[in-house]
Formats: structure tokens, C-alpha cells, sequence
């Protein structure tokens, strides 16, 4: 070391100074950056934790304000239903405590804050303090701006209530009640009226809605039914094909899930036809039986209905065999009924035979069976008597045992009570035209009974 060049040296020293100038440096700038970025962070934090702070007060603010106006609105309520005298007491003595308090600065201050929120916060309707006793509505231009509406600087109050001039003109002789009061009699129908203006027609409006009764109670004429009306009542229903009767085939339209389904087109061919039928029986005075034995107490209450429109009978309970047959042992075994004669006009002549007196049979003049495959004993009378016969022919009924089948089914009790009315109303019709006819030849008949003895 001590033969280097002395130059060399000088140069090595001055570089290592360089060398610890430079690194003292560079690690002061590192200590600057590294505090002013802290710094920069805290005061990050500390803007954003006071606006969160600022947010939180709002929110705060907010939700009182609001909680204020709630319990504002019920004391105000409250108010309303409280009797004038009571309020005019409650004032005064009000009144009294506050002159009572030494610092009216306060006082005066308490009222500037109250009033400053109900302008700015409540803003109450003009509905809600009209007939008001606290309201002091014009006497103040400052009070006023909190109940009233204001318009060119003038106070005009904008109520619509019943003390109205639309009201008391419309109708001079209401006499309007005060709106802390209950409302009178004449108010509420006045409101009902309203309401009915002006929300009676909303809502939906269901037409045309079907009712079982009316199938019964009010029939339709063959002229209003379709196969629509058919359909809906189930008359397409057949039975299983395991019961199916191969005679049927003509009636039947198709299967689905192993069940036969009826042709109703054929249904209402066949159903025009019985009712013409049925229509002249009735029309000739010919005596009509129903026949439905099923313990279905609507078919029953069907059957009843239809005796009694078409002025005939029926049979509800049971068929005893021999009713048409063994029509005199019969008789005598449910208790000898009197026979009674009428004329074409269904008025009695006044003349009665018993069983013992008059041997002769009666018998109907058309039987319509709703449930025929529980009637055979009703058929074979009716054939060996040669009665004709109606009946519902279902896909289990041999339909050549019946004089006017009806391909239908007989195991529903709506389409039973469909039927049933539908040929009920043909024989009424049938009736009626009977008894025209029959009083427009008795009357042209006296008259020139009168003209001949002139």
C-alpha cells in the first residue's frame, strides 16, 4: 500500500465520499416521501371520516325531523278531536306557565323555532285545519302561510268540504257540521254519493254466469239451447266401452281414456224432436208421467219442478210394478185415490169416480224416464200398453226399447235437470196454447149461444 500512487489514493477517497454523500441523500428523500405520504393518508382519512361523520348527522337530522312531524301530525289529531272549551282552557293555562318563566328570550325563541318547522317541515293541508278552533287562519299573515295557500300576497283558502258554496247551492237545505265532529247523515250519503261518481263502475263485471237453480227453476226454451249449453252441462259423458252397448254405435262420437263419448249433434236432433212431441201431447190434453228413480235429491227436486210446469205427475221413490198393468189392485193397495174428471181447460166438472165405480183404465199418454236402464219394469208396461216413451239413452241403454231416445248421459245431475226443463218448457208451451185455444171456444161458443136464444 505504501508504493501506490498518492494520486490514486486522492481519487479513491474522493469517490468514497461521493459514494456516502450520495447515499445520505438519497435516504433523507426516503424519509421526506415516506412522512409525506403518511401524512397524506391521514389527512385521507380524517376528511373522509368527517364526511362520514357530516352523513351520519344528516341522517340523523333527517330521522328526527321526521319522527317530529309523525308525533306532530297525531298531536294535531288529537287536537282536532278535543272540544272547543277544553282547547280554550288548555291555552290559558298554557299561556299562563309561559309568562310564568323569568327569560322570555327563551320563550320567544322556542316559538320562532316552532313556528320556522311548521312552515317549513309540516306544511299542513288546507282540510286539515278547516272548522279548526286553534286555527287562526288570515288573523296573522305568518300563522296563515302554515294552513292556508297563498296567492298574489293575498291568504285564500282552498277547502273543498261540505260548507262549501258547491255544496249548499247544490243542495240549500244541508246543514254542515264542523269537521272536528263527526259527520251527519246527510254529509254521508253525500259522501256515498260521491264515491259512487267516482269509483262505482271500476272493478270487472262478470255476465252471462251460469246457475245450476236456472236449470231447474228457469228453464231454457229448445229454441235458445245449443250444443254449447249441451257440452257444458256433460251430456257428451258416456260409459266405460266395458259397458258399451254395440246398438249405440250411430250415437257415439269418439273415446277418450276408455270412455265413450256422445255425438251431440245427434243429441240435439233427437232432443227437437221429443220436445215437439211432448209439446203436442200437452197441446192435445194428454196426461204426462216423469219417471227418474235415482236418489239424487236435485234430480228429484227436478222432477217436481217439471210435473208441476206441465201440470203432469212423476215418480221419484220406486216404480211398483204393475202401476199401468195392475192399475186397479195398485190403487187399492196405496189407499183407492178418486179419479177426477177435467175438461180441455184443466178445470175440474165436478165429477169423481172411485176405483169401485169405474173399472176403466187410465193410463199416461207419454212417460218420459230419465233414468231408463233402472226402469225396465216402466218400459215393458209402456210397450205392452203401446205408450210412447222418452228416455235418456246413455251408451249402456239398449235405445230400441224407447220410443224417442235421447242420446245423453242420464248419470249427471245437471244434464239431467238440463232435460228435463228443456222438455217441461215445451209441454208448458204445448198446455198454454191448449187452454188459448180452448178459452177463445168457449168464449165464441157463449156468444153464439147468446145470439141463437136472441
Amino acid at each position: 500500500m505504501s508504493g501506490s500512487n498518492p494520486l490514486r489514493r486522492v481519487g479513491v477517497n474522493l469517490s468514497i465520499r461521493y459514494a456516502s454523500t450520495v447515499a445520505s441523500t438519497s435516504s433523507e428523500s426516503m424519509d421526506g416521501s415516506l412522512a409525506q405520504g403518511l401524512s397524506q393518508k391521514e389527512l385521507r382519512e380524517k376528511a373522509i371520516a368527517e364526511a362520514l361523520a357530516r352523513e351520519e348527522e344528516a341522517a340523523a337530522k333527517i330521522k328526527a325531523i321526521r319522527e317530529m312531524k309523525a308525533q306532530s301530525r297525531i298531536n294535531i289529531n288529537t287536537l282536532n278531536k278535543t272540544p272547543v272549551h277544553l282547547v280554550n282552557s288548555r291555552l290559558a293555562k298554557l299561556q299562563k306557565d309561559l309568562d310564568s318563566i323569568p327569560n322570555q328570550d327563551k320563550v320567544k325563541q322556542l316559538d320562532e323555532e316552532l313556528e320556522s318547522f311548521m312552515l317549513e317541515h309540516m306544511k299542513l293541508p288546507p282540510a286539515a285545519t278547516h272548522n279548526r278552533p286553534w286555527a287562526k287562519v288570515g288573523s296573522d299573515p305568518t300563522v296563515s302561510g302554515i294552513y292556508s295557500e297563498t296567492k298574489d300576497d293575498t291568504s285564500v283558502q282552498k277547502i273543498r268540504s261540505t260548507s262549501t258554496g258547491i255544496y249548499t247551492n247544490e243542495f240549500p237545505n244541508l246543514k254542515p257540521t264542523p269537521d272536528y265532529r263527526p259527520y251527519s247523515d246527510q254529509e254521508l250519503y253525500l259522501r256515498q254519493l260521491a264515491h259512487t261518481r267516482q269509483s262505482g263502475n271500476l272493478g270487472s263485471k262478470v255476465s252471462n254466469v251460469y246457475k245450476a237453480k236456472y236449470d231447474v227453476l228457469k228453464p231454457k226454451d229448445i229454441g235458445e239451447t245449443s250444443i254449447a249449453t249441451l257440452l257444458a252441462a256433460g251430456c257428451h259423458f258416456g260409459h266405460s266401452r266395458a259397458m258399451w252397448r254395440p246398438s249405440t254405435q250411430p250415437f257415439i262420437y269418439g273415446e277418450y281414456d276408455g270412455i265413450h263419448l256422445i255425438d251431440l249433434n245427434h243429441t240435439m236432433v233427437n232432443l227437437k224432436t221429443a220436445s215437439l212431441v211432448i209439446k203436442g201431447v200437452a197441446r192435445k190434453g194428454g196426461i204426462i208421467l216423469y219417471v227418474g228413480t235415482s236418489k239424487n235429491l236435485e234430480q228429484e227436486r227436478a222432477l217436481e219442478e217439471a210435473a208441476k210446469r206441465s201440470k203432469g205427475f212423476y215418480i221419484s221413490k220406486r216404480w211398483i210394478p204393475g202401476t199401468i198393468t195392475n192399475f186397479t189392485e195398485v190403487t187399492k193397495q196405496i189407499g183407492g185415490e178418486y179419479k177426477v174428471e177435467l175438461d180441455m181447460g184443466d178445470v175440474s166438472t165436478n165429477r169423481s169416480f172411485s176405483a169401485s165405480q169405474d173399472r176403466e183404465l187410465i193410463k199416461p199418454d207419454l212417460v218420459v224416464l230419465v233414468n231408463p236402464v233402472d226402469n225396465r219394469n216402466c218400459i215393458n208396461e209402456c210397450i205392452k200398453l203401446r205408450i210412447p216413451t222418452i228416455g235418456l239413452c246413455d251408451t249402456n241403454m239398449e235405445p230400441s226399447l224407447l220410443t224417442y231416445p235421447i242420446p245423453c248421459n242420464d248419470d249427471s245431475s245437471r244434464a239431467t235437470s238440463l232435460m228435463l226443463g228443456i222438455l217441461s218448457k215445451a209441454a208448458q208451451t204445448g198446455m198454454e196454447e191448449r187452454i188459448t185455444a180452448f178459452k177463445s171456444y168457449t168464449k165464441a161458443k157463449s156468444s153464439a149461444l147468446g145470439a141463437s136464444s136472441a
